[in-house]
């Protein structure tokens, strides 16, 4: 072979090799182009707000186009969660400023007829006694009902936020049954309601401070929603692991589609929306409890009454 035909032989493997480079530049350039257009779309869709997971083709993407594909997909979800949780603040933020209404306007109201019984009173009139016991009877309970508004909402700030921090320590269980009767005994009596707790002297781990305030929770509902001449007990039952108190009522009850809800934030059942509240006890109660690795459960029949169960870990 001439060195005419190695030369000849040479340049045509030269010009295979640059065709064939060309080529796969040409195919990396259309490839990129294709990946750059197809971030721009996603961008796109994001900024207008319709992107969604139908963008996504699997087979075809690169490993940025994916990492782009999660980031905005995690957006969207972060973004639709807030949405739903801004409605939810919203609609609380409603039912809160609604129910601040009357009891401000109330105080309002017997504010300024104390002020007249007042000048009565300067004047030498006493007979406006027993006015001034009735009124300033209806100011407190006014400002008791803006009180608890007030409370539930910082508690549910602090759960939120996590603020609310519990120490777990073996407590007699006797403690929480003894606040719950000073606190719950008398407001039972005056409204009719049989309450009726037994003690025990049994031991679990849980926030003797927090507990307290989950378990009140509970019996309050259970008062609140009992009739006159019902009745709500308080037992404790021992158990291998745990620790179950039970809060039996003869009230209202629950249906059984509610009862996974009862628990949920800001939920309040139709049946009880002529009552005060903002529907965040049970679902404070739910999380302390569980941040104490126990459990809450409840059992209910419409109009046969409720019974919720709290389940103390006992370590």
């Amino acid at each position: 072979m001439n060195t005419t035909m190695i030369t000849g032989i040479c340049v045509c493997i030269i010009l295979c090799l640059l065709a064939a480079l060309a080529l796969v530049l040409a195919a990396c350039r259309a490839r990129e182009k294709k990946l750059l257009k197809r971030l721009q779309e996603m961008l796109e869709d994001a900024a207008a707000g319709t992107f969604s997971e139908g963008k996504l083709e699997d087979t075809k993407m690169s490993e940025l186009e994916s990492a782009m594909w999660r980031f905005l997909n995690d957006s969207r979800l972060s973004s639709v969660s807030l949405a739903a949780q801004k409605e939810r603040i919203q609609s609380l933020i409603s039912d809160i400023s609604h129910q601040t209404v009357t009891p401000i306007a109330n105080i309002k109201i017997y504010g300024e007829l104390l002020k007249e019984q007042q000048e009565k009173w300067k004047a030498g009139d006493r007979s406006v006694h027993e006015d001034f016991a009735e009124e300033i009877d209806a100011v407190i309970e006014q400002v008791d009902k803006l009180d608890f508004l007030i409370e539930s909402l910082v508690k549910l700030s602090r759960l939120e936020n996590g603020i609310l921090e519990l120490e777990p320590r073996k407590c007699c269980i006797r403690e929480v049954l003894s606040a719950a009767d000073r606190q719950f005994s008398k407001k039972a009596r005056q409204k009719g309601v049989t309450l009726t707790i037994e003690d025990s002297t049994e031991e679990a781990v849980f926030d003797l401070k927090w507990t307290i305030e989950a378990v009140g929770n509970i019996i309050d509902n259970a008062v609140k929603y009992t009739p006159k001449g019902g009745s709500v007990s308080v037992r404790v039952l021992q158990y291998p692991m745990f620790l179950r108190l039970d809060v039996a009522d003869t009230g209202i009850g629950i249906a059984e589609q509610e009862q996974a809800s009862v628990f949920t934030r800001f939920y309040r059942s139709r049946a009880v929306s002529g009552q005060p509240g903002v529907g965040i006890g049970l679902y404070f109660a739910r999380e302390v409890i569980k941040r104490e690795k126990g459990y809450i459960k409840v059992s209910s029949e419409p109009g046969k009454g409720s019974t919720f169960s709290v389940f103390l870990h006992r370590g």
